[in-house]
Order: C-alpha cells, then sequence, then structure tokens
C-alpha cells in the first residue's frame, strides 16, 4: 500500500484527528486515552492519503505482557491497513526479549474483529463483562480500611494472587498462573500507594483493592475470609472513596464465570459490554504454573 505511512505518535500532530477518528467510540477512545497517559511512545499513527486512518499501541514494552490494541477507522476496514499496523506490533513485539506475551480485547458480536486476531495467532483466553454504576454514595463500611503501607507487600501481593489464581482454576482459564513477588512490583506500588487500599480483619489483612481514576482494579478478598461480606463492604468504600475524588461513573471488569458479579450487581452495577480477551505468546511463559505453596497465606 504505497499511499499508507505508519509514524511514532507527535501529540502536537495526531492528538486532534485521532480524537476526530474515535469520537462516538468509547471503548476505543478509553484505550487510547490510558495508553496516551501511561506509555505515549508507544502509539504509532496510520495515515492514508494523508488522512488518519488508525492506530496502533501498547501497554508497555517491558513487562512480560503487553496490551495491544489496534484500530482502523471503519470507512478504512478491509484494505490491509489492519495487517499492516499488526504486522508493526509483531516487527516490535520480537525485538523486546522482556516481552513474552501480546493481549487485546474484541468486543463481543465483532466477528470479523475477532477473526482478524485469530487469523493472526491470537487465540481466546476467557470473556469479561465491563460493568458501569452511576448514582448515589453507597453505605459506608465499618471495616477498617487504610491506605497501603510498603511492608504491606508480600501480603497483598499474595492475597492478590492467590484470590485471581482460584478465581481463573474456578472458572476454566487455562493456562492459569501465579507471579511470583518481584521489587520492580514493590516500588511500582509504593510509588502509587495514594491509589492502593486494605481492609483489616482483627488486625489482619483480608481484602486489597486499586483505584485508577474512574475504573476499580485488582480487588481481592484473602480465599479463606470470601462470602463473609468484606468483599460488599470493600466495594462500597472504594466506589465512595472515587466518588470522594469527583468520579460520576465507576467502571470495572469482572471475568465471566466470576461469581463476584452477583456482588457487584447488587452495588448497582450494570453490565456495559463483554469483551473477549485474546493473546499471543512469543516466547515461553515464565509465570508460575501454581503457587510456590498453596497455603502460603
Amino acid at each position: 500500500m504505497d499511499n499508507l505511512i505508519i509514524e511514532t505518535y507527535k501529540p502536537e500532530r495526531d492528538i486532534s484527528s485521532i480524537r476526530t477518528m474515535l469520537r462516538g467510540d468509547e471503548y476505543f477512545e478509553g484505550k487510547f486515552q490510558e495508553d496516551e497517559m501511561k506509555f505515549p511512545e508507544g502509539i504509532f499513527v496510520a495515515y492514508y492519503n494523508s488522512v488518519t486512518v488508525g492506530f496502533l499501541s501498547f501497554s508497555s514494552l517491558k513487562g512480560r505482557g503487553t496490551e495491544t490494541t489496534i484500530f482502523v477507522s471503519k470507512e478504512y476496514r478491509r484494505m490491509g491497513i489492519g495487517s499492516k499496523l499488526i504486522e508493526r506490533a509483531e516487527q516490535l513485539l520480537n525485538q523486546y526479549e522482556a516481552v513474552e506475551r501480546s493481549m487485546g480485547a474484541c468486543i463481543d458480536g465483532d466477528r470479523s474483529s475477532l477473526q482478524f486476531m485469530c487469523k493472526n495467532g491470537y487465540h481466546i483466553l476467557h470473556s469479561s463483562y465491563i460493568m458501569v454504576r452511576k448514582g448515589e454514595n453507597l453505605p459506608e463500611s465499618h471495616f477498617p480500611i487504610r491506605q497501603y503501607e510498603d511492608d504491606d507487600y508480600l501480603m497483598w501481593h499474595g492475597i492478590r494472587e492467590m484470590a485471581f489464581y482460584k478465581m481463573r482454576e474456578r472458572v476454566g482459564i487455562l493456562p492459569s498462573y501465579y507471579y511470583a513477588p518481584s521489587e520492580w512490583e514493590r516500588k511500582n506500588f509504593l510509588e502509587d500507594r495514594n491509589n492502593r487500599f486494605v481492609l483489616l480483619v482483627n488486625s489482619e489483612m483480608a481484602a486489597v483493592g486499586v483505584i485508577d481514576g474512574s475504573e476499580l482494579r485488582q480487588v481481592a478478598v484473602r480465599p479463606d475470609m470470601q462470602s463473609r461480606g468484606y468483599g460488599r463492604g470493600f466495594v462500597s468504600f472504594l466506589v465512595n472513596e472515587m466518588m470522594h475524588r469527583g468520579e460520576k461513573i465507576v467502571k470495572l471488569e469482572v471475568v465471566k464465570g466470576n461469581p463476584a458479579k452477583t456482588m457487584y450487581e447488587s452495588l448497582g452495577f450494570k453490565e456495559k459490554s463483554l469483551h473477549h480477551i485474546v493473546t499471543k505468546y512469543y516466547r515461553p511463559d515464565s509465570r508460575l504454573s501454581r503457587p510456590p505453596d498453596e497455603d502460603i497465606l
């Protein structure tokens, strides 16, 4: 395609045309804004006859996994532009040896995008609902909740990893996996401590969670303390905290089949969309297939 050019993103040149191109597509608007804020050097823009027609972005090129986003404007699809963007992605992902796998998402019902990703070596790992909540504050939680501290790291990490490991096993996501703790992650947690919270029960850490702008992430309750109301009280606190910070809409992602979805619905969250999470491996997966010790907590 002689009329197609793919160049590194330059905000002063590209931001206006990209916003115009994405207008009305809330999902890709959100993905672009997130990647622009966190990793702008990982964005590449496609121009056809000098018109902005698509973009490629990565969440990072330093960790084991990266979220890869490819968007082509509707009127320019089926012209090979997506294939050229994924070729650029392949070149970069093969170059960065630290990146073991790439992940993406296709909205349910978009068969052409899903077929495109499968044709290029991706497979469906699982499906997730995007849920949103609007409205008044929730009843205040009576559980002790505080911000994250550096000494919390190992227990925080263990609670999150064990809770999600067991959830993935329950809903049948394969391969299941467990991340070992790392000093890199510990440093990032400390830098982000104002957005991380822990719930205590008898002075023991029982639940952890993260506020990321308008999105609620990594909410996890210790497996041996689940089904006691701690998750409900903790989520209520986090939602109220986000609203105190000025958010009008709270979003979260929950894996299809995760029983926590019922709890979120009881707190006023509603399904907005269903996405199929796809992944492709570039190198052997170095994550642990099981926790080093099932009694780690």
